[in-house]
């Protein structure tokens, strides 16, 4: 019996021993895990507070008792309001509600920025305090767990790099060239004000759309080598300004300049077009061209000119002599079909005089309008009034400008004319006029067959004409009126729907 009992008593001595060695392992990993949390809660820089709910003082961290300058004997059970050394503590100061307060009220984490005046700097800082309810295995709230941090320096570079931002925008918005990035899959992710203004649509109706709705493929021979060099960064467009046509917001093509490049990022790739709306240039390139082209016409025709004109007065003088003696009606009129022909031939070395001329205008102030309204009436007179409408749209802001009224007045009846043939079974004469920046603008519409536009360029150039007779010198010598003028003047045409001939002249 004695025995038995030993034996139990060994083996609960045994199990004790064992319970005390597993007691002994779970205290050791508690007295690790604890010196783990303890060193983990005194070795981030933020502050860190303990507060139960009554709002004493639990616990606090190193960087919370630095930050006081106080022990943790001096700051253990006193009311977490009642650190009166920390100035940055949004503690129910003010219109600030304390945060552990409505954490408790609301049960929820509760997060705010508050800014105060450092006394050591002078200068304004910013800390964050996030408070979390801390709650037991029910749903009562024990402790809650203050954060605060230190978040000057971070707001200082969020403004640095808003600033940045700033500068970086305004950069972009007073290039005069259009900028436009995009990312690795191509799709545009940055249109400047300049892009926005050539093509004519907002930044929200292009971003996140590929680079050929703005440079479309069927106008651009190099298209392949642009695609070849977003594809592949590889193309000897790389670095180069090429020539090509943009596609403004709603169709119109026009001529552009554009250079790629591309920066490698971690992840993607970052392409940047720079593009140059040149067509003004072009019009000054093409008009310096039609002014060489005119220049060396005109030395030409005024040497032909000067060399038939004498033949001609020969020629008509003795026709004219040898039909007063003739009696037979067929040889009569033959010399009269001779006499005809001298006479347009005199007709024509008449206007190449005046293409050839340099002319010397007479300028004196005149009034657009009344010019325009003396051009109607003539034409009016001149032509079937029951075929031919003319309609007007006069800017009554125009005033007088310095100009040679009857070279305009000669200009005018030029156009008029030739959109009244173009409308052989009749039509309107729409006429309108404008102030525009640097001066008036005369807009003369016909209702016609238009012109197609591989001939709309040779317009101006002399002897090219699109009518069924004439020696095509009215619109050139009309181009040398306004030139005189330091004008401008160009046509619009599409075929079936009417030409449009567009005169700009300076106000002054």
């Amino acid at each position: 019996m004695i025995s038995e009992e030993k034996t139990k008593m060994e083996k609960e001595i045994e199990r004790l021993k064992s319970n005390l060695v597993s007691k002994r392992k779970e205290i050791k990993i508690i007295k690790t895990t604890n010196l783990f949390m303890e060193t983990l809660f005194n070795g981030i820089s933020e502050e860190i507070m303990v507060i139960d709910n009554d709002f004493n003082i639990i616990d606090v961290n190193k960087a919370f008792l630095e930050r006081c300058g106080l022990k943790k004997p001096d700051v253990i059970g006193r009311k977490c309001g009642s650190i009166k050394e920390r100035p940055w503590a949004p503690c129910a100061r003010g219109d600030i509600i304390c945060p552990v307060e409505h954490a408790a009220k609301s049960g929820e984490t509760v997060q705010l920025s508050h800014l105060y005046k450092d006394p050591e700097s002078g200068g304004t800082k910013e800390f964050t305090t996030i408070v979390y309810p801390l709650k037991d295995e029910g749903s009562d709230i024990k402790y809650f767990l203050e954060i605060s941090r230190d978040v000057t320096e971070y707001r200082h570079l969020i403004m640095k790099l808003q600033r940045s931002e700033k500068r970086f925008r305004a950069i972009l918005d007073t290039a005069t060239d259009a900028i436009i990035s995009l990312d690795e899959n191509h799709e545009i992710i940055l249109f400047n004000d300049a892009a926005q203004r050539i093509f004519g649509y907002s930044g929200k109706e292009v971003l996140g759309r590929d680079l050929r709705l703005l440079i479309p493929s069927q106008h651009n021979k190099n298209n392949k080598n642009i695609r070849r060099f977003l594809e592949k960064k590889d193309s000897d467009i790389f670095g180069k300004t090429i020539s090509l046509k943009g596609a403004r917001n709603g169709g119109e093509i026009f001529p552009i300049e554009l250079s790629l490049s591309f920066m490698e990022l971690e992840e993607s790739v970052l392409y940047t077009a720079i593009i140059r709306d040149t067509t003004e240039q072009e019009k000054i390139k093409s008009k310096m061209l039609h002014s060489e082209r005119l220049a060396a016409v005109g030395r030409a025709v005024a040497h032909v000119a000067h060399e038939i004109k004498n033949p001609l007065m020969i020629i008509g003088g003795f026709s004219s002599q040898i039909k007063s003696h003739l009696e037979n009606e067929k040889d009569r009129h033959k010399l009269d079909m001779v006499l005809e022909e001298v006479a347009r031939l005199e007709r024509m070395v008449a206007d190449l005089g005046d293409l050839t001329r340099e002319y010397k205008l007479v300028k004196r102030p005149a009034h657009l309008n009344s010019v325009i309204n003396d051009v109607i009436q003539i034409m009016t007179g001149a032509c079937d009034q029951e075929r031919y409408i003319f309609k007007k749209k006069l800017s009554e802001e125009i005033e007088e400008i310095e100009c040679d009224p009857d070279k305009l007045k000669q200009v005018f009846i030029n156009i008029i004319s030739n959109g009244i043939e173009a409308m052989q079974s009749g039509g309107s004469i729409f006429i309108s006029t404008e102030i525009i920046s640097n001066g008036v603008e005369i807009r003369i519409a016909d209702e016609g067959i238009g012109i197609d536009p591989d001939k709309l360029q040779n317009l101006f150039v002399p002897f090219y004409t699109t009518r069924n007779h004439g020696w095509g010198l009215g619109l050139p010598i009309s181009y040398k009126l306004i030139e005189a003028h330091n004008g401008d003047i160009w046509a619009l045409s599409t075929p079936g729907k009417g030409t449009t001939f567009v005169i700009q002249l300076p106000s002054s």
